[in-house]
C-alpha cells in the first residue's frame, strides 16, 4: 500500500510538473484555465455587486438625524449606522466604534477601497477609536478618500478624508467584506475523481 501511495503521489507530481512546464511555453489558456478566469471574474463582479448595493443602501440615510447611542433607523451615532447598514447584509458588527475594528481584516492607508470601515479619534482625539464610517470613494492618489458615517451636528452625511477635523484623527481602517477566493481547479479535479 505504501508503495502505491508513493507511486501515485510520484506520479502527481510529475503530471502537474509537466503541466506547469506546457503551461509556461504557452501562454494561450487552456479551456480550464479560460473557465478559472472566469469564475474568478464572477466571483470579483458578485463582490463589486454587494459593495456597491451596501453603499447605495447607505446613501438612502443620508440626513438622518444623530443621536447618541441610537442604531436606526430614525436616528444613528456613528457606530450604531454601521452595524445597521452592514447588517442588512448579513454580516454582524460589534455595538461600538472601538471593537468594530475587530470585526474585518486591518487594511493599509493606501490599500482602500470602498465599502472598508475606517476609524478616527474621537472629540478629545486620545489615541483610542471614537467614530467609525464607511468609504465610498477612494481617491486616485490611494490615500485620501470619502466617506459616509454619523456626524453629530449634520447627521448621516458624507466627509472627505482630508477635512481639518478628521484629517488629524485618522486611525486606520479594516475590510469586513472580503472577496471570496477562487478554487484551484486542479482540486476540484482530484476531488470529483475520488
Amino acid at each position: 500500500m505504501k508503495l502505491f501511495s508513493k507511486f501515485f503521489i510520484f506520479t502527481l507530481v510529475s503530471v502537474l510538473f509537466i503541466n506547469l512546464s506546457a503551461n509556461a511555453a504557452d501562454p494561450e489558456p487552456e479551456p480550464n484555465q479560460t473557465k478559472g478566469l472566469k469564475e474568478s471574474s464572477k466571483i470579483t463582479k458578485k463582490h463589486t455587486t454587494q459593495i456597491e448595493n451596501l453603499l447605495s443602501f447607505a446613501y438612502r440615510f443620508k440626513g438622518v438625524p444623530y443621536r447618541l447611542g441610537a442604531n436606526g433607523p430614525h436616528r444613528f451615532d456613528c457606530s450604531g449606522f454601521t452595524s445597521y447598514v452592514f447588517k442588512e447584509f448579513g454580516y454582524k458588527l460589534a455595538r461600538r466604534a472601538s471593537l468594530q475594528v475587530h470585526n474585518g481584516k486591518r487594511v493599509e492607508r493606501g490599500n482602500l477601497k470602498p465599502g472598508d470601515l475606517v476609524f478616527f479619534g474621537g472629540r478629545s482625539n486620545r489615541a483610542g477609536i471614537g467614530h467609525v464610517g464607511i468609504i465610498t470613494e477612494v481617491d486616485a492618489n490611494g490615500h485620501d478618500f470619502y466617506f459616509i458615517h454619523a456626524s453629530t451636528h449634520n447627521g448621516i452625511t458624507v466627509n472627505h478624508s482630508t477635512n481639518s477635523y478628521y484629517r488629524v484623527r485618522y486611525r486606520g481602517a479594516c475590510r469586513v467584506i472580503q472577496p471570496a477566493e477562487p478554487e484551484l481547479s486542479l482540486l476540484n479535479e482530484l476531488k470529483k475523481s475520488r
